[in-house]
C-alpha cells in the first residue's frame, strides 16, 4: 500500500469560483456555497483520493485568494506545492486575461511546480467569452493540461485531481524504480 501527500495551490482571479470548487470538491459534489464569502488568503481541505484497492493520495487543496490585498502573501502559499491548479471563469473574460500573471507568479514560487488550468462556470456556457480553443491553446503554451467544470453542477471537478493523483503516483513509481536498479 502506497500513501502519498500532494499539495495543490487553487489560484485565479477573484470570483473565478476557486472557493466553490474546493467546497464542491471537499463534499463530494454536495455542498455548494450558495453565499460568496471572500477567501482571507488561504483556506485549505484535506481530501483522501483512493486510486485504487491499495494506493491513496491524500490532496491538499490550497483555495488561495485573489485579490489584491493578498499579492505579498501568494509566494509564500505557493513555496511549498507540488502542483497549481489556475481557475478562470468562462463567463469573464479578464479572469482569463490575468491566467499570464498566474503562471509568472507560480513559476516564481516554485520553477518545478506543474501547472493545470481549469475553466470553470461551464454551466454559463451560453454566456462564455473564453473559446475552449483559446483554453487549449494557453495551457498548451504553458505546458499545462486542461479541463473544463461546473462548480456550481458538480460536474468535472473531481477529474483534475484524480489524474493528477495518478500521475503524481506514477513519478513516484518511477522513481523508486530507478533508485533500487
Amino acid at each position: 500500500m502506497v500513501l502519498l501527500r500532494l499539495r495543490i495551490a487553487v489560484v485565479g482571479e477573484p470570483t473565478s469560483g476557486k472557493t466553490a470548487y474546493v467546497q464542491m470538491v471537499n463534499s463530494e459534489g454536495v455542498t455548494f456555497p450558495k453565499d460568496y464569502l471572500m477567501t482571507m488568503g488561504c483556506d485549505f481541505v484535506v481530501k483522501e483520493v483512493p486510486l485504487n484497492e491499495e494506493d491513496v493520495v491524500e490532496v491538499t487543496l490550497m483555495d488561495i485568494g485573489g485579490q489584491k490585498l493578498y499579492d505579498r502573501m501568494v509566494p509564500a502559499y505557493m513555496e511549498n506545492v507540488t502542483a497549481y491548479f489556475l481557475m478562470y471563469d468562462v463567463s469573464n473574460k479578464t479572469t482569463f486575461e490575468t491566467c499570464k500573471k498566474w503562471v509568472k507568479r507560480a513559476q516564481a514560487a516554485n520553477k518545478e511546480m506543474i501547472g493545470v488550468l481549469i475553466a470553470n462556470k461551464m454551466d454559463l456556457a451560453d454566456k462564455c467569452e473564453i473559446t475552449d480553443s483559446q483554453g487549449e491553446s494557453f495551457a498548451k503554451a504553458n505546458n499545462m493540461r486542461f479541463y473544463k467544470c461546473s462548480a456550481l453542477r458538480g460536474t468535472g471537478i473531481n477529474e483534475p485531481i484524480i489524474d493528477f493523483a495518478n500521475f503524481f503516483l506514477e513519478g513516484y513509481r518511477q522513481r523508486i524504480a530507478e533508485m533500487s536498479q
